[in-house]
């Protein structure tokens, strides 16, 4: 019994940590419009090309490689929201998650969904998923 009350336990945890998941918390007015996404989830929206893609990092990060079809936007120039020229929800990454993290907090802000690659680029590169760029 308790082996199968564990296997359910690790199933709902792995389920949870992969899409869907709110990235912060239900008493930010902002709860509903982040959404982190595990590296598959983000892969198949970003192949479907269901949303722009951005890479927040800064253009020598983005040269080192990169997500195939994001676009460089790094979230520490201090025009970041005005050279986005919102008009659609995006989605986000950096290196790890934390500037991901800030970017899509300005987003949302603006009334846009955000989805944001949780654990950033080297998430997406632990997983396998192909990359452009020098550091492939």
């Amino acid at each position: 019994m308790k082996k199968i009350l564990a296997f359910f336990v690790l199933a709902g945890l792995l389920a949870a940590g992969c899409g869907g998941g709110r990235g912060t918390g239900k008493d930010n007015p902002l709860h509903d419009k982040i959404i982190t996404l595990c590296v598959n989830d983000f892969a198949d929206m970003a192949q479907r090309g269901q949303v722009r893609v951005i890479d927040v990092r800064t253009r020598t990060e983005y040269n080192e490689g990169h997500i195939a079809g994001a676009e460089n936007i790094d979230v520490n120039q201090p025009d970041f929201i005005e050279r986005l020229r919102l008009k659609a929800d995006v989605a986000v990454y950096c290196r790890s998650g934390k500037r991901s993290q800030r970017a899509a907090a300005l987003i949302a802000a603006e009334g846009y969904t955000v989805y944001e690659l949780g654990g950033g680029f080297d998430a997406w590169q632990q997983a396998g998923k192909p990359s452009v760029g020098q550091g492939r």
